[in-house]
């Protein structure tokens, strides 16, 4: 029987009443990605930290993209600390490269296999999003990937190894592409070898490294993490980012595509951001796919964007003023939320009270049901 996930938000106050608030989902038949919007300070990591602990004791796998070193120990919320150190493993990828499959062509159910060339070519095409080349230089490069690709058993480590076959094949363009692509290359990024997958939270921190590299490689594990999760057969799990605004969210990126179809594959994100202006008008209608979205007290020229997601025309004026009072703590929660022993979850934005630590820290975070 699928397991019910039951994740405690907070308190919910009703007057002189005081309700705890969870969200209830079935990984692998419901959204259950989240969104946490809202200034530093305010309390959304601690919400995210909350959260993926839950999942965490629910015997879920979380992965975590430490883009910005958020999720170091000392970042860590002290009364989730101990907890976290428990539930937890940590890659730095600047000195220890990530042990992977993404490298290898799948197999699919039919029993077929999937192409070097086709996996090589979505490779390729993926890492020159970011780090632009002509068309001969992309050939080249896509041809060195698709040798490696065939040659895993002598090739472990992929990157330097990209980068010596770029070199042998002495081309003008595998040379003029291997000049472009050498920055990346020479870290030792991804070694092909077996994946011991636990449940509990796998930190992959990425903080190290420029940005422009950390984008490469997070798009690199979200693209595997969703053709694994294309395969079926998959338990469900999370992925959590935070201060993603500098990745790309639109249709045709793998963070996109988790959003909108993630939930058919028992894959879902948690992601946190402090800004949303920086995100355009279809990657904010990207994020809103999430099917819980949780807006603590936003910069004073966002209150507008906040108000735009979560009202209609008519009621932006009120709501406007409940997110520009929010306390330290408080959060505007968008979703289907069930208040203490109601068996319908309420829709309608309501403010929602997560300073409650002792609550999270404790019983709540090990309630699922079968």
């Amino acid at each position: 029987m699928p397991m019910l996930s039951e994740t405690y938000m907070g308190k919910y106050y009703e007057g002189d009443q005081v309700f705890s608030a969870w969200t209830r989902s079935i990984p692998g038949q419901d959204n259950d990605s989240y969104v946490i919007l809202g200034e530093s300070g305010y309390g959304k990591s601690v919400a995210a930290q909350s959260i993926m602990l839950q999942k965490a004791y629910q015997g879920h796998r979380i992965l975590d993209l430490n883009i910005h070193n958020t999720s170091s120990s000392e970042h860590i919320f002290p009364i989730f600390r101990k907890a976290f150190e428990q539930l937890s493993s940590r890659t730095d990828v600047y000195i220890t490269p990530i042990s992977t499959t993404l490298f290898n062509p799948l197999r699919y159910a039919d029993g077929t296999t999937e192409s070097s060339a086709d996996l090589s070519y979505t490779l390729s095409n993926i890492i020159t999003k970011y780090i632009k080349l002509s068309r001969t230089e992309t050939a080249a490069f896509s041809d060195s990937l698709e040798y490696v690709i065939s040659n895993l058993d002598d090739n472990p480590d992929i990157f330097p190894a990209i980068l010596k076959t770029l070199d042998e094949f002495d081309t003008k363009a595998s040379r003029s592409a291997s000049a472009h692509l050498a920055p990346l290359l020479r870290h030792n990024v991804f070694r092909n070898q077996p994946i011991k997958r636990h449940s509990g939270i796998e930190i992959i921190n990425l903080s190290k490294f420029p940005p422009l590299f950390q984008k490469v490689i997070a798009d690199l594990l979200l693209f595997d993490e969703f053709r694994t999760a294309s395969q079926g057969g998959q338990p469900p799990r999370y992925i959590h980012i935070d201060e993603m605004q500098n990745l790309s969210i639109d249709k045709d990126c793998y963070l996109g595509k988790i959003l909108t179809e993630g939930r058919k594959y028992a894959l879902n994100v948690i992601l946190a951001s402090q800004s949303i202006r920086e995100f355009n008008a279809s990657e904010r209608t990207m994020l809103c796919q999430a099917n819980h979205k949780l807006f603590f007290h936003p910069a004073l020229l966002e209150v507008k964007y906040y108000a735009e997601l979560l009202s209609s025309p008519q009621h932006r004026a009120e709501i406007s003023d409940l997110l520009r009072n929010l306390d330290v703590g408080q959060c505007v929660f968008q979703g289907p939320i069930y208040i203490g022993e109601d068996t319908k979850p309420t829709r309608a934005p309501i403010c929602v009270n997560v300073s409650h630590l002792e609550d999270i820290a404790s019983a709540p975070l090990s309630k699922s049901n079968s």
